[in-house]
């Protein structure tokens, strides 16, 4: 008996539970992954069918969410806006590892703040009913849209230059250093990853009543500031 073939709605739908369902490992790796091999390595683009809910983050990242914004809800009396990258509220260890020379990689698996950074980054929220609500796109806004179309062995190739070439230029204090190696995960996402305005949908609903705080969550020995 023929199999049946399956439509790309059940092929993106496996896809989205397969990703999300990886659970050791954290939301900015598997946005990460889940974007260079949709937008570069296979054909169609599909990761900007994807949606990812709420259960794509490890349950720390979500509880960290609901405490940050809860607190500048009632801080402020708005029920929505905005979260920037320069907001020192919602990102009080600063972002300096997420700039392009800078950053550590191990603080995805201890950090809430640092998953959160790396993946939702910038986004905007409401508080509706009891349930916060946020919409984002993964991209990353230094993909130029201009070399999407370009043939994969191009990228490949400007990749190991632009990485090189980036070790020579002064970082915010002025010193030249070694590009970090998320620098380079930057680099080679800048080349493979989707731009501005595409990529893979996050629909957060989270509702504050149910959601358990950090310090209920947190593990033995993972480190929260």
């Amino acid at each position: 008996m023929a199999t049946k073939e399956k439509t790309t709605k059940e092929i993106l739908s496996d896809t989205a539970s397969t990703i999300r369902d990886f659970d050791l490992v954290p939301a900015p790796a598997k946005a990460f992954i889940n974007d260079v091999v949709f937008n570069s390595l296979l054909p169609g683009r599909l990761q900007n069918k994807m949606t990812f809910t709420k259960d794509f983050f490890d349950p720390t990242d979500i509880a960290y969410i609901k405490e940050k914004l809860m607190a500048q809800i009632k801080k402020t009396g708005k029920t929505s806006g905005n979260v920037d990258y320069e907001n020192e509220w919602f990102y009080p260890s600063g972002t300096t590892s997420a700039e392009r020379k800078g950053g550590s990689i191990r603080r995805i698996f201890t950090e809430p703040e640092e998953r959160v950074l790396k993946s939702l980054g910038r986004f905007g929220y409401s508080y509706v009913d009891g349930e916060i609500n946020i919409t984002d796109q993964f991209n990353f806004n230094d993909a130029k849209a201009d070399r999407q179309n370009i043939p994969l062995s191009e990228k490949f190739k400007t990749i190991g230059s632009d990485i090189d070439k980036d070790a020579t230029i002064p970082n915010s204090e002025g010193k030249i250093e070694p590009l970090s190696n998320y620098g380079k995960i930057r680099k080679v996402a800048q080349h493979l990853g989707s731009s501005e305005g595409s990529g893979a949908t996050f629909k957060l609903k989270i509702p504050v009543d149910k959601t358990p705080t950090v310090k209920e969550l947190i593990k033995d020995g993972m480190k929260y500031d």
